[in-house]
């Protein structure tokens, strides 16, 4: 019987750890995105608050439901802030590259247009965010 080299097995070792390590990385980011994108979402947040409140607080039903139109609305109000901030947040980062550009030659502004966001990238469908009132924050 032969015997394999000792390089063969630790090399076969040294695979099977950088494998795993990569799928585990892969998996661990999927899984950090999808509760990232969830806890963003202000309807699972109502929802993981209003299964925590019953929980611990164990309101009566006619309480449960008199404090979830509260919980309703502050998710609306939410949403209405988010959606200005994200406005007012697009509107200065488009004011900064018109003061940026206002400063550099033209050859600097061709550097500065491979650099620079698109307006592709500052919507809300990038944000994965659905306009409220047709389209109007």
């Amino acid at each position: 019987m032969k015997w394999v080299p000792h390089w063969k097995i630790a090399f076969c070792l040294a695979a099977l750890v950088v494998v795993s390590g990569l799928v585990g990385a892969l998996v661990g980011h999927r899984v950090a995105r999808r509760q990232l994108e969830a806890r963003n979402d202000p309807v699972s947040w109502n929802e993981h608050v209003s299964r925590t409140f019953d929980r611990i607080v164990r309101p009566a039903p006619e309480q449960g439901v008199r404090i979830q139109v509260h919980l309703d609305q502050a998710v609306r109000d939410l949403q209405v802030i988010r959606l200005e901030t994200i406005a007012r947040s697009t509107n200065v980062i488009w004011h900064l590259v018109g003061e940026v550009e206002k400063e550099l030659t033209p050859e600097q502004r061709k550097a500065f247009d491979t650099m620079k966001p698109k307006p592709a990238d500052l919507t809300l469908d990038v944000l994965m965010i659905k306009p409220q009132n047709g389209g109007k924050p």
